[in-house]
């Protein structure tokens, strides 16, 4: 064999691989079906950036809906003390009792009945009707479960 005929086989096998290499990614790129893969790849990736998108917008809606739901809270506490305090200045005795002291959420049974019309209307109740005081409440956690299905009294306080 000659010298040269070494480096054209090596150069001829270079060249082989480098042209299968270049003729398989030119292949995949130009096959039928790479170019609707493409696309769906980038309809992909707009629908999750559009999906974050909106979950951005509706976490920033929620955040300042709370807080001003928590302005008008505050807003309606303070209108709430102010009438209360003139009328605890300005009216008799009993009239002033009419406003209570704002220290927390109300409890169905402390809410007062409203009437109107001859109506009388209450807070909805946060219980169910029960066949005896020892069975649990349609409400409660416990209700149409088994003994062994039931969860363990210590991990959660029934409702009746």
């Amino acid at each position: 064999m000659e010298p040269g005929s070494d480096q054209t086989i090596m150069f001829a096998v270079i060249g082989a691989v480098v042209g299968i290499v270049l003729g398989y990614v030119f292949g995949r790129r130009t096959a039928p079906g790479s170019q609707e893969k493409r696309e769906l790849e980038e309809k992909l990736e707009d629908m999750l950036v559009q999906k974050r998108h909106f979950e951005e917008r509706v976490t920033e809606h929620f955040s300042q809906s709370a807080e001003k739901l928590n302005r008008l809270t505050e807003h309606y506490r303070d209108v709430h003390q102010h009438l209360a305090a003139g009328a605890d200045a300005l009216c008799n005795a009993g009239a002033s009792g009419a406003f209570t002291a704002l220290e927390g959420p109300m409890t169905p049974a402390e809410a007062p009945a409203i009437e109107v019309d001859d109506v009388v209307m209450e807070a909805p109740r946060d219980y169910a009707p029960k066949a005896s005081p020892e069975e649990p409440g349609v409400l409660n956690e416990r209700f149409g479960l088994d003994a062994e299905d039931a969860p363990p009294e210590s991990a959660s306080t029934p409702r009746s």
